[in-house]
């Protein structure tokens, strides 16, 4: 199931105190910005935050807010992309020149490692996420492409997006379990609906090509069979040309498939549903061949075995 909540709000606390413990709790838990108010003593906030697989999801609420975000001294932070979906109310962020409004119902990716700014109406009501760029380039060929512009309100996909996210939204809000690795697919599959067709004439053939390798790693990581040949021969090129495509982007083909399926392996591993499969089961099922090799690489991603993490989540759950 999805990692553990965090709860922040201003209603325990009035005036200046109030602002600066909400400044305080959104670097430490959000995001790394610098945020002034129009008037501290007045200043009200509220957030919700639940880590789901891979992704930060958080449903924020608050009076008017200016942010920057600056990267000078920030070197060796995550690479990470945010999308912001408003609720109510509205927000204007600005990134590498260029500037945009969304509006109830709208969306916006932008950088992480790029400065930016934004600032917030009197009240506001928002969906904040946080998305890992290694996860992000499964779904979008070029995220990049695809910053500072407003999605989702006139896409035909507007209204389901829209259900999808406040379902979510509702249940980090409540503080229900959600099923990680299926609700992070769901919010990977809206983020290209999102961006259908946006970034096709400015993504290089590179990126476009590395894209559809990373969607065959995620549809096809149960297959013990899927090896680098077998991968560069399904999409007509050369193992070595497939090695040098993940080089550039500071990874490897290899560590990228395993990362897959160690997720999906503790994606189940939190899943009640299924409790009655053995980890062998489970390794197996997500394409390792050996339940050894698998419990070796999971204790060194997560700092535990498969059986001590499921112990843990049983105990907790």
């Amino acid at each position: 199931m999805s990692g553990p909540g965090y709860h922040v709000s201003t209603a325990s606390t009035e005036g200046i105190p109030a602002f600066d413990h909400w400044h305080g709790q959104v670097q430490a838990h959000l995001t790394p910005i610098d945020i002034c108010v129009p008037d501290r003593q007045q200043f009200r906030g509220e957030f919700h935050r639940q880590d789901i697989g891979d992704v930060q999801f958080s449903a924020i609420t608050a009076t008017s807010q200016q942010g920057v975000h600056d990267t000078s001294g920030r070197h060796g932070a995550p690479a990470r992309f945010d999308l912001v979906y408003m609720r109510s109310g509205n927000i204007t962020m600005r990134q590498n020149g260029r500037e945009a409004t969304l509006d109830a119902g709208q969306a916006m990716l932008f950088s992480h490692l790029e400065d930016f700014t934004f600032v917030t109406s009197a009240l506001s009501e928002s969906y904040l996420i946080a998305l890992p760029s290694a996860w992000i380039e499964r779904w979008l060929p070029d995220p990049h492409a695809c910053t500072i512009r407003p999605l989702v309100s006139n896409s035909r996909w507007g209204p389901a997006i829209d259900g999808l996210l406040r379902s979510i939204g509702s249940a980090v809000e409540e503080g229900v379990a959600l099923p990680s690795h299926l609700v992070s697919d769901q919010l990977g599959g809206c983020l290209a609906l999102m961006c259908e067709g946006m970034a096709s004439e400015e993504t290089t053939h590179r990126r476009r090509l590395l894209h559809q390798i990373r969607r065959t790693l995620t549809n096809y990581f149960a297959d013990p069979d899927l090896t680098p040949a077998a991968i560069a021969a399904q999409h007509g090129i050369s193992v070595r040309y497939l090695h040098t495509l993940f080089a550039a982007a500071g990874t490897s083909v290899g560590r990228e498939l395993r990362t897959i399926r160690l997720a999906r392996v503790r994606g189940m591993l939190e899943d009640p549903a299924y409790r009655s499969l053995t980890v062998s089961e489970m390794a197996y099922a997500c394409g390792f061949n050996d339940p050894g090799y698998l419990a070796r690489c999971f204790a060194q991603e997560f700092g535990q075995s498969p059986t001590a993490f499921r112990k843990g989540g049983e105990r907790f759950g």
